[in-house]
This record gives structure tokens, C-alpha cells and sequence, in this order.
């Protein structure tokens, strides 16, 4: 159950913490006070999609927490909100939405308008069946992955043996001339950075003369001869070291320059051997140029000569897998028709068999909701094999004797829609062991016995799950364990919405507030009269 929600700059709050009970909680309000801000801040903080717009200050970011609570564990799970992204955290640790959504499957059911229209668009119903059948039969949903994978599979294979058969000779050439290609590179064997390394080498063989010259040049003016660089320097060595014999403090500055002086004579013998190395070598001049010829040839042809011998390896690869022989693939499509038949089968028999099951028990729902002569058949017809099995699935209902059945989505009005979304909630939320489930205008359309009969329902509703609704009846707020009051103000150019939690006699006023529009002896009277009425 939801314990408490926080709300920080969230679209017309500036800050809210709201503490909520377990049995029915209700959102009591005028027409357009924020109620819907209150669900939108729920649904938003359960991963649904938001932007900076629901920004009350722009320069601030958003904060929604909310605190469920199961047999004494809380978990806590807060979204926020600024003009850059969100954020997520599940007691603190950063997620993302998918783990926020995964909860929320868990742990709370939010009824909306656009739920409403899910479930009486037919496409719809065979998962609303199949739903039920998973919580009576453990095994059905590893039935129906299973099946919907064969199925994938099937469908696959056919697809491909069609395109095989029409593009065998098209798949056959292309296959031989991605090996050409493919030959034509790996005999080339090109190194990484090959081409580098050669144009290196090049430059230096193309520059052999001008090489030697400039190293053995330089040696000689460092110690090749009288009047060298180095001997030069070893008689100021001499004159440095007798410095050093009268005046000690000079004695770093001496072993700097014997340093320095043994550094140009280790650099004196390696431009020697440098330039004695050096040697001219005409044939592997043209053995790197008729290689770097190559390279260019297949740079030309291919571009990235190594992205694209990774490219057409792949596509080889792929080539090669789907050109399996006819025969195989027809094997293995008559292996997976006969697994689809047999198991479209299975799945049929169990759907028709809980289909009535169903029905009874959403009949007998409605008929608590003043739907007396009321009858609700879930018809399971045949069709085509396809992911699902082998079944149209719709929902159907009467709710006058004089009629006949006739599909859902044609016969209800707005007032019968809600009851009958309450009906079908009902059940389901029995199924699905979630702890919290949030009507959002449930009322619609309805009044009088009628609300009454709603209000019982969710009450009794209430005894097992923890329930939300906003609701203009004051029949079906009267049954309210807590009653939460909405209201808008405005306060110069900024409009606020506060919540505040509702005492006994603030339940009393707001009932009669919404009985009758106003507060008077005989609204007080009414209101009393239904919360007197409750025994929580």
C-alpha cells in the first residue's frame, strides 16, 4: 500500500507530503481544484513519460517520493525531475525507468480514462482472458512465450523459404563474388598500420644520400678530427676539473659537464653507426612502392580496407546461414506447423473453458452494480493461427432483459462503462495481488442507487487492497476510510494547489458541500446522516 507521497515544483504544488492509510482513501474536491495532480504525481514518479514542463519554477527541479509498505517492509521509490532529464532511485539507488516500471507492476494499478478505452477495444480482451487463465494455471504463461517463439519461428522460416527459392541464382552470385572479394584482401595481407610503416621506410630510402651526409656530417664536427667539438670540450673538461681542485663548491658544476661531455660522445658514436648503417637498397625501394601501390589500389576499391573486409565476412556469413537447402527448411516448418496445431489446440480448449468461468464471475459483479437483469459472455471464436494461437476473443454483455448480447464496445454507455470497468477491476485486482488500485473518475455518469451500489463495491473492494478514487459522489466518499481536500488558490500572479487531510467533521462538511453545493442545516444533516452509516 501507498504510506506516503512527497511532492516538491511539481506542475501547481509547490510542496506537499501526504500520509495515507490502508481501506479507501478519496480525493474530494471542485471541478478543476488539481485532484488529477495528485494521480499524475503517482503515475509520473511509476516511470510515466513527463518532460520540464510539469516544472512549476523552471529554475528548480521536480521531487516526487512515495513510501509503499508491505507486511512492515517499505520500499521507497522518487523521481526527479529538471529542464535536463530525470532521475531515478529505488531506496536511494539510482535505476532506470524499466526497473521503475517493473515495480510498478507489483504494486499498484492506476485506472485511467485511457484504460477505459483499452479495455473495450476487442484486441484487448484476449489478453484480459489470457490474464486470468495465468493466475488459475501456472504453467500457461511459459505456454504462450512458447508458443508466440514457435510461432516467430515459423514465421520466420516460411519468409525465408519463399525468399530462398525466388533468389536462389541472385544469393548464388552474390555469394561467389563476396568470396572474390574477400580472397582478394586476405591475400593482399595488409598489416595494421602497414601502410604507415612503409611510407616511413620510403622516406628514409628515397633520402639515403642526404641521410648519410647530414649524420656522418655531424659526427665529424663532434669528434672526427683535431679541432672536434668534443676535443674542444675536453680541454675546458681539464680547465673545469682544476676549478674544481682550488674551489670545492665547483664541484657539482664539473661532474655537470663531464656528464654533458659523455653525452656528446655517446650521441658522436651514434650518428657514426647511424650513418655507417645506411645503405642503398634499390630493390626494397620498389618493393615498398609496388606495395604501397597495392594498398592504394584496394583503398580505392574498398575504402576502409578493414571495416569493409569485416562487412562483407558478415554478409557472407549471413548469405551462408540462410541458404539452407529447401528441404531442411520444410522439415523443420512441418515439425513446427504440427507443434503450433497441437498446442493452438490446448491453448483453445483452456481459453473457452475459463472464458465461462470468467464470464460468471464478472456477471456477478455487475449485478451487485443495479445491472440485475445484466449478462457478460466472453465469446471464443477460431481463426487463423497466428503469435496468440488461434483465437478472436470479445467481450460481450447485455444489461436488459430485452436485448440481446452485443459486443462491449457498442453497448455501453458512459455511466454503464464505469460500472462495468469497476466490475471488471474488481476481479482482476483479486488476481493480480497488487496492493494499490487508483480510480480515476470511476463516477462518471452514474447516481443515485447506482452510486450506492458502486460505493459498496469499492468499499468491499477496499477490505482486501488499498484504493484511491476521485469522486464528485458524496455516497461513494461517505465510504472513505481518509478523505483527502483538494483546493486551488490564488495568490497574485502564482496558483497553488494544497491538500489537506480531512478530520471527521471536515468529511461531514465536504460531503454536504458536495451534496448540495452548499453548506446548511439540511447538507450537514444528509452528510451526518451517510457518515453515521459507516462503520470502519
Amino acid at each position: 500500500m501507498i504510506k506516503t507521497l512527497y511532492i516538491k515544483n511539481f506542475i501547481l504544488i509547490d510542496e506537499i507530503l501526504l500520509d495515507f492509510t490502508e481501506g479507501f482513501n478519496v480525493l474530494l474536491g471542485e471541478t478543476g481544484a488539481g485532484k488529477s495532480i495528485i494521480i499524475k504525481a503517482i503515475d509520473t514518479v511509476l516511470g510515466a513519460k513527463t518532460s520540464k514542463d510539469v516544472l512549476k519554477d523552471l529554475n528548480k527541479h521536480a521531487l516526487i517520493e512515495i513510501t509503499f509498505e508491505d507486511e512492515g517492509i517499505e520500499k521507497v521509490i522518487s523521481r526527479e525531475i529538471s529542464q535536463t532529464g530525470t532521475k531515478c532511485r529505488i531506496d536511494g539507488a539510482l535505476v532506470n525507468l524499466d526497473a521503475i516500471k517493473e515495480e510498478r507492476e507489483k504494486l499498484i494499478d492506476i485506472h485511467s480514462q485511457f484504460q477505459t478505452y483499452n479495455y473495450i477495444q476487442p484486441k484487448f480482451h484476449i489478453e484480459l482472458l489470457d490474464s486470468y487463465i495465468k493466475a488459475k494455471e501456472n504453467s500457461y504463461n511459459s505456454t504462450l512465450i512458447e508458443f508466440e517463439e514457435k510461432f516467430k519461428r515459423y514465421t520466420y522460416l516460411k519468409n525465408l523459404l519463399e525468399k530462398i527459392k525466388n533468389e536462389a541464382d541472385t544469393n548464388k552470385d552474390r555469394i561467389e563474388f563476396l568470396k572474390f572479394q574477400i580472397n582478394e584482401i586476405e591475400e593482399a595481407d595488409i598489416k595494421e598500420n602497414e601502410e604507415e610503416e612503409l611510407n616511413s621506410e620510403l622516406e628514409i630510402l628515397s633520402n639515403i644520400q642526404e641521410l648519410k651526409e647530414l649524420s656522418y656530417g655531424s659526427y665529424w664536427a663532434l669528434g672526427g678530427d683535431n679541432g672536434s667539438i668534443l676535443e674542444a670540450m675536453g680541454k675546458i673538461g681539464y680547465n673545469v676539473s682544476k676549478i674544481k681542485d682550488y674551489d670545492n663548491n665547483m664541484k657539482d658544476l664539473d661532474e655537470n659537464f663531464y656528464n654533458a661531455l659523455e653525452t656528446l660522445r655517446d650521441i658522436s658514436n651514434e650518428l657514426r653507426n647511424y650513418s655507417e648503417s645506411l645503405e642503398d637498397n634499390p630493390q626494397r625501394l620498389d618493393e615498398i612502392n609496388e606495395r604501397l601501390e597495392l594498398i592504394e589500389k584496394l583503398k580505392r576499391k574498398y575504402g576502409n580496407i578493414f571495416e569493409q573486409y569485416e562487412k562483407l565476412c558478415s554478409e557472407l556469413k549471413k548469405l551462408e546461414e540462410e541458404n539452407i537447402t529447401s528441404d531442411e527448411i520444410e522439415k523443420e516448418l512441418n515439425e513446427l506447423s504440427i507443434f503450433l496445431n497441437n498446442n493452438a489446440s490446448k491453448i483453445d480448449e483452456l481459453r473457452k473453458h475459463y472464458s465461462v468461468e470468467l464470464s460468471n464471475l464478472i456477471t456477478s459483479e455487475l449485478k451487485k452494480l443495479e445491472f440485475e437483469a445484466a449478462n457478460f459472455e466472453i465469446r471464443v471464436d477460431e481463426t487463423t493461427i497466428n503469435s496468440k494461437g488461434k483465437n478472436y476473443v470479445e467481450f460481450f454483455i447485455t444489461t436488459n432483459n430485452a436485448k440481446s448480447l452485443a459486443p462491449l464496445i457498442k453497448v455501453a454507455s458512459g455511466g454503464e462503462i464505469s460500472r462495468i470497468m469497476l466490475a471488471l477491476k474488481t476481479v482482476f485486482s483479486h488476481l493480480d495481488k497488487i496492493s494499490t488500485v487508483i480510480f480515476d473518475e470511476i463516477d462518471t455518469g452514474i447516481s443515485g442507487k447506482t452510486s450506492v451500489s458502486v460505493a459498496d463495491e469499492i468499499y468491499e473492494l477496499s477490505k482486501s487492497i488499498q484504493v484511491f478514487a476521485i469522486t464528485h459522489q458524496p455516497i461513494i466518499a461517505s465510504k472513505a476510510k481518509s478523505c483527502y481536500w483538494v483546493s486551488k488558490t490564488q495568490v497574485e500572479n502564482d496558483t497553488k494547489v494544497n491538500v489537506r487531510k480531512l478530520d471527521i467533521e471536515g468529511k461531514i462538511q465536504a460531503l454536504a458541500q458536495m451534496s448540495s453545493g452548499v453548506i446548511n442545516e439540511q447538507s450537514i444533516s444528509f452528510a451526518r446522516e451517510l457518515v453515521q452509516k459507516i462503520n470502519f
